[in-house]
């Protein structure tokens, strides 16, 4: 068995199972790079800018910006989906990234007297990539997975290998929010966004080289016609309505990927702000957060093979991050425990004599129980995660796949829409605990349509025809090692 068949879990993957590993391999960290490294600090310098120094001044115009974001990722995330379908996801990628690029540029420009029309333009783009990446790079390997390893057949191999997968992400992600937090305090914000435009583009040439399909996975058509390109979206609205089973479960999880949006977007930062203080104590604790997170992603696909999909991923899904459980404790530990009004009292932690973190007295208790409930809630939810693909890699069709990875977040989005807009009025107004009490009603309603949709029968899997030979040594001409 090779390394790399070892490090992913593919103890029984053929030749172009383990090619597709490798470019995985190579793609994924590349990623988690370019785009983490400002995560920390990215909304809270748009807010400062927008507020004249002030984030919390600045958060209101952050949240009309975010439903601008997410008006244009509505609008254009299935019709790019399924553009992804037709053409090939590669090219729907390497655009996604020429478009955040670009943000990114635009951002290191900013000033307190950047014109608000600017702002509009960038979370636009974003808007734009997101709605081109959505789904993209998931959907290829799906399709190509299929093909390669049709003797994977209870998926439990899939699995496993996904949980290395939500590993390594991890891990390249955790490594680069310290380095790109000391560049920011050290030099500035506007250097490290400018570093994440090039590297984008960057990105984007690579990916045009490397992501590259199986014959049985690409689209079937040459022609690529527009009435075919409408055909593919009318099949993915259809497919979403096909049966009981699909409908519930996908408009469950939809319903918790509209709480997804409202925590990144705008409680996450805010909620680590009001209790950190800067930006490299959040940087700091995050990185905390992320590393047991890694480990809890790497064992995930190998705890995942002891359960039944159909029997445990709803209960998974209410213990996960975001989930019933997750809101409702963060609701109570913010209730008791609110955010410490200065910073006079301060509690510094050491290693060997290197300052790791400071932070107000009072912040101590309550970001501790922060850290045991993103560790274990994210644990289970990655359970859950596989649990659920390990069902819908074979339910949905390799033809529109990209498609209905697309029409999930875009159908979240216009859920996510009015909630923005409520949580941007009722986060300032009434704090913390009513915002996490409104998610956590809405993460009971989503658990309980995914639940009722696992009692329905499962659809029968389309037939594919597995690589021969010649499809797998048109991978290796990839040259991805």
């Amino acid at each position: 068995m090779s390394r790399l068949a070892r490090v992913f879990g593919l103890g029984d993957a053929s030749e172009a199972g383990l090619q597709l590993a490798k470019t995985l391999a190579v793609l994924l960290p590349a990623f988690a790079i370019v785009f983490q490294v400002s995560t920390t600090f990215w909304v809270i310098f748009i807010a400062e800018t927008l507020g004249n120094g002030s984030y919390i001044d600045g958060i209101a115009f952050v949240s009309f910006l975010v439903v601008v974001q997410l008006v244009v990722q509505t609008i254009l995330d299935y019709p790019t989906g399924a553009l992804g379908d037709h053409i090939g996801h590669r090219w729907v990628i390497a655009s996604a990234l020429v478009c955040y690029g670009l943000a990114f540029w635009l951002t290191s420009m900013l000033t307190y007297a950047t014109e608000f029309p600017v702002y509009v333009v960038i979370y636009a783009l974003m808007g734009i990539g997101a709605s081109q990446e959505s789904g993209a790079f998931h959907a290829w390997f799906d399709n190509n997975y299929r093909v390669a390893m049709p003797h994977d057949t209870d998926r439990k191999t899939y699995g496993v290998f996904w949980g290395k997968v939500g590993f390594i992400w991890q891990i390249s992600s955790t490594l680069v929010l310290i380095p790109g937090s000391i560049v920011a305090t050290i030099f500035l914000r506007e250097l490290v966004f400018q570093m994440q435009a090039i590297a984008s583009i960057v990105l984007a040439g690579f990916v045009v080289f490397t992501v590259k399909d199986l014959p049985g996975a690409q689209p079937s058509s040459e022609s690529k016609t527009f009435k075919e390109y409408i055909a593919l979206m009318k099949d993915g609205v259809r497919f979403l309505f096909s049966s009981r089973f699909v409908s519930f479960i996908l408009f469950g999880e939809i319903l918790l990927w509209s709480l997804g949006f409202l925590w990144w977007m705008l409680v996450l930062f805010p909620l680590y702000f009001a209790y950190l203080f800067n930006d490299l104590a959040v940087s700091t604790f995050r990185t905390m957060i992320f590393f047991p997170q890694a480990i809890g992603q790497e064992r995930s696909g190998v705890l995942a093979k002891r359960f039944d999909p159909i029997k445990w991923t709803p209960r998974f899904r209410a213990l996960q991050f975001m989930g019933v459980l997750f809101n409702l404790l963060m609701a109570l530990v913010i209730a008791f425990f609110p955010p410490p009004l200065d910073s006079a009292n301060m509690v510094r932690l050491y290693l060997f004599d290197i300052l790791l973190i400071e932070l107000p007295e009072q912040s101590v208790l309550p970001v501790a129980l922060f850290f045991i409930i993103f560790v274990v809630t994210d644990f289970l939810g990655a359970i859950a995660n596989i649990l659920n693909q390990r069902v819908m890699l074979d339910v949905i069709p390799n033809r529109i796949r990209n498609s209905i990875y697309s029409l999930q977040p875009t159908i979240a989005m216009i859920i996510a829409i009015p909630f923005l807009v409520l949580v941007g009025w009722l986060l300032p107004n009434t704090g913390f605990p009513p915002t996490f009490g409104l998610m956590a009603v809405v993460g009971l309603l989503g658990t309980i349509l995914i639940a009722n949709g696992f009692r329905e029968p499962k659809p029968e899997p389309a037939a594919l025809v597995p690589a021969d030979t010649e499809d797998i040594d048109s991978l290796e001409d990839i040259g991805v090692t």
